[in-house]
């Protein structure tokens, strides 16, 4: 079955094909209907294909009319547009009329009345360019991307949800907390629960974090729920009660009398798991109870203490969790039914070990029926099972991995992929005028990327990388190339004009926000510009921060911390951390000092201001300090999980750079840590404190445990059974050649690990041991200026640049120096950047 049906006459083919060509492959039907050929299929066309589809493309012109096949088309297709389940798109190829008059034949009059309640929704200018009718043909049946499946009954939690939202005979409570894990089905039981309340109710979806303020979040449910125009945005956006809770409340209201309802979909922008602001109490507050909700928050989080405390009256709530094995086997199979056109090859157990696969996961489980459907191969199908049957997150992540695999020759696909990483979510049109010039439509490379599950479409026409997917993308979309791509397509898309109409307005706007302050700059149009807030700042500032774009986070982290009254104190706790942790990796020592003050004023952020000062000592490589600092930060952090976790992994690393390492104590944190987490960097920092504890050998301080390399064993091949686990393998094996003084083989157990993760770090690493080494130095130097010509690796050269000038010099000491090949190399580096590096590394020699 197909969404589009294309009707056209044998005549108008070869145009209705440049059409088509531009389209997913399982989307449009299209079959030339000209005179007694077409009426031989008219009766599976009329049985099957027609009233199976969405969307009808009428190819009007002198000949349509005349065929046969057409007109029995048309008749059939104006009843289905009478009864509203198709809608028509008439694209006039030449100037033939499209209203009946006397001059015409009298026997075409029946096919002008089957054509008059089609005109009545889109209709092209006459003789349409080819090139015109393409695009305005995507643009009509764009809303396909949101294909409909079986969908799985939770009458289980939907019965629970129904009476937990009623607070009274004939009333409910107005706000809803719905939590649960990603791809659980939160947003879809939220729809099911309002098809029975509100049939024809619209869900307004807007994305909500810790860092959001009121008034961006009434402009949001404006231009989503209210269809607000540019005046209309610029008048709150200046408006004084836009920045209150009860403008958020306000507008929530009216978009539930017009009705419909709202879903908050809560983001989690920062590391630590940070609830929405203390306003969005007052919201809730500020709203009354009616027969239906008027707001469902969607979150991974479960509804606090306080909050269920402050908003008793007015908040219900509900946990979704997943699913049990058992529960779903009749789903999977209408799911493979509806997505496989060869349903019948799956065995019961190949059905079972697809359910075993999705761990309990309903969107994982779809994911995987969606794209193993695709797979011609059973073979590829048992790989992917059998290697995603393991922890939830483990699937998750093998099938990330997998899955990118097969769009390794598709690099519009992976730029699609890089683009919604960066800004998110995004209007249709506007990923259509960046992919103008591509090879492919811009539908055809959402199709694929929504087949395999990494994009999703909204119920607003926006699109976004799936929640539960995309944390688990970033590390494949670093490549120089895709970065080089981003840097120039991103810096253009701030710029690009705008026209604002009421459709996903302000979402618009924020994209160009968004797109500008990732490249570090603030240069945007003057109308967009006026839009920035405190907000968008403090956002663009972490997601700087976490890639490693420290002078452009601390930039502007700087003047959110000069607006931080306006935000929560959950809020102002994490803008202090990562404020504190720019300064510091920039060297802004007062910064510093003025964010750990201010923790250290709270008892509520103490345990951050002992972090801060911690890393702040081992930046200064003070490790014997920033170890007892790390554990303070532990103490004052006990029950915390996630942030336990990111203060194992230093304190480890800070025991190991002291001059005598406590190895018994190093060892005792990272079973500490493996307890809290089983994470590949548990697994590999136990192995790499068992090999330099083997390295180091027996001392007064740390005499060797009689098992030491069984220990080291055990941990080498528990590290390798991790699903995520071989490339940190090969590094341990790596450093154990290292140690071992046996640089070839180092060389040769990163290059394994780079062929599994292409991490920087390990290429870099890689070129320091070539770089000492007198048999390799010569390669090395090669090969790093090969990528310094490298145009498409641009982003790492200036991303690393002194880095990779200390490695070419330590290259150039075991060849051949020559000054004018090291200024060519370091090139933009200044004399005296390029003389400092030369000194340091000379006294370095020396000393050894």
């Amino acid at each position: 079955m197909y969404p589009v049906f294309l009707s056209v006459s044998s005549n108008d083919e070869k145009f209705a094909h440049s059409i088509w060509e531009d389209l997913p492959r399982d989307w449009a039907y299209l079959y030339s209907a000209s005179g007694e050929e077409g009426a031989e299929l008219w009766d599976e066309i009329s049985r099957r294909e027609l009233p199976s589809s969405n969307y009808l493309i009428v190819f009007w012109s002198k000949d349509y009319v005349r065929a046969k096949g057409c007109v029995r088309e048309l008749r059939q297709a104006a009843e289905l547009v009478a009864s509203g389940t198709l809608s028509p798109l008439i694209l006039r190829l030449d100037d033939f009329p499209i209203i009946w008059s006397d001059e015409l034949p009298g026997e075409l009059k029946q096919v002008f009345s089957d054509l008059a309640p089609l005109l009545e929704v889109r209709t092209s200018r006459p003789n349409i360019p080819v090139d015109d009718a393409s695009h305005l043909v995507q643009r009509f049946i764009e809303p396909a991307m949101n294909v409909a499946h079986p969908m799985f009954p939770r009458d289980d939690i939907l019965e629970p949800m129904r009476s937990a939202v009623q607070k009274e005979r004939f009333k409910c409570f107005p706000a809803m907390w719905i939590s649960g894990f990603p791809g659980a089905g939160r947003t879809t039981l939220v729809e099911q629960l309002n098809r029975s309340m509100t049939p024809n109710g619209r869900l307004i979806s807007i994305d909500i974090n810790a860092a959001s303020l009121p008034r961006q979040i009434c402009l949001k449910l404006e231009s989503g729920g209210l269809g607000a125009d540019f005046e209309r945005l610029q008048q709150v956006q200046e408006a004084e009660e836009a920045a209150m809770p009860s403008g958020v409340a306000a507008r929530i209201d009216r978009i539930f009398q017009a009705g419909n309802y709202v879903v908050f979909r809560h983001e989690m922008i920062l590391q630590n798991n940070v609830d929405l602001p203390e306003w969005f109490d007052d919201v809730v507050g500020a709203l009354d109870p009616a027969q239906r909700p008027k707001l469902f928050i969607v979150s991974q989080m479960p509804l606090s203490i306080e909050r269920r405390k402050a908003c008793f009256d007015k908040l219900a709530e509900q946990r979704v969790p997943g699913f049990s094995n058992h529960e779903v086997t009749s789903f999977t199979e209408s799911l493979l039914a509806h997505f496989d056109p060869q349903p019948d090859r799956w065995s019961a157990k190949a059905v079972d070990d697809l359910i075993e696969a999705a761990q309990g996961n309903l969107g994982l489980l779809v994911t995987l029926a969606k794209a193993a459907s695709s797979v011609i191969d059973l073979g590829e199908v048992d790989e992917l099972v059998a290697h995603a049957k393991n922890r939830a997150l483990q699937s998750i992540a093998y099938y990330v991995d997998w899955a990118f695999g097969t769009l390794h020759d598709h690099i519009h696909c992976q730029r699609l992929l890089l683009f919604l990483n960066d800004v998110s979510p995004c209007d249709p049109r506007d990923l259509g005028s960046l992919f103008e010039d591509a090879s492919e439509s811009i539908l055809n490379i959402l199709s694929k990327c929504i087949k395999l599950g990494f994009v999703e479409r909204d119920s607003g026409g926006l699109y976004r990388l799936t929640p539960f997917l995309s944390g688990r993308l970033g590390r494949h979309l670093v490549r120089a190339d895709l970065v080089d791509w981003r840097r120039t397509v991103i810096e253009n898309f701030a710029k690009s004009p705008i026209d604002l109409d009421t459709e996903n307005g302000f979402i618009r706007i924020e994209a160009r926000i968004q797109a500008s302050l990732w490249t570090g700059k603030d240069d945007l149009p003057n109308l967009i510009e006026k839009f920035v807030s405190a907000s968008h700042w403090f956002q663009a500032g972490v997601r700087l921060y976490h890639a490693r774009q420290h002078a452009a986070a601390h930039r502007l982290l700087k003047k959110v911390f000069a607006a931080r009254e306006s935000f929560s104190q959950a809020s102002r706790t994490e803008l202090l951390r990562y404020f504190g942790l720019a300064a510091i990796r920039t060297g802004h020592s007062e910064d510093v000092e003025r964010c750990i003050l201010l923790l250290n004023g709270d008892y509520k952020s103490k345990e951050i201001a002992s972090y801060l000062e911690a890393f702040n000592l081992e930046v200064q490589q003070r490790f014997l300090e920033a170890k007892e600092k790390y554990e303070e930060a532990l103490r004052l952090n006990q029950g915390m999980g996630n942030r336990l976790e990111r203060i194992y992994r230093p304190l480890i690393k800070c025991i190991l750079l002291t001059k005598f390492p406590d190895f018994g104590l190093a060892e005792d944190y990272a079973l500490d840590w493996a307890k809290v987490r089983q994470t590949v960097f548990a697994k590999h920092a136990l192995c790499r404190i068992y090999l330099l504890w083997m390295h180091e050998g027996p001392t007064l301080r740390n005499p060797t445990p009689a098992d030491l390399k069984k220990r080291y064993d055990d941990a080498l091949n528990d590290l390798q059974a991790h699903p995520g686990g071989t490339g940190a393998y090969h590094e341990v094996l790596a450093e154990d050649a290292e140690l071992r003084e046996a640089p070839d083989v180092a060389v040769a157990e990163l290059e394994k690990a780079i062929a599994i993760d292409d991490r920087v770090e390990l290429q870099l690493r890689r070129w320091q041991i070539m770089a000492r080494d007198k048999r390799m130095s010569s390669t090395a130097l090669s090969e790093l200026e090969e990528m310094k010509a490298d145009v498409r690796k641009a982003g790492l050269r200036d991303a690393h640049l002194k880095g990779l000038v200390e490695i070419f010099v330590t290259a150039m000491f075991n060849d051949i120096y020559s000054a004018q090949r090291l200024n060519r190399f370091a090139a933009p580096l200044e004399s005296r950047e390029i003389g400092a590096i030369l000194n340091r590394l000379r006294r370095r020699s020396a000393d050894a």
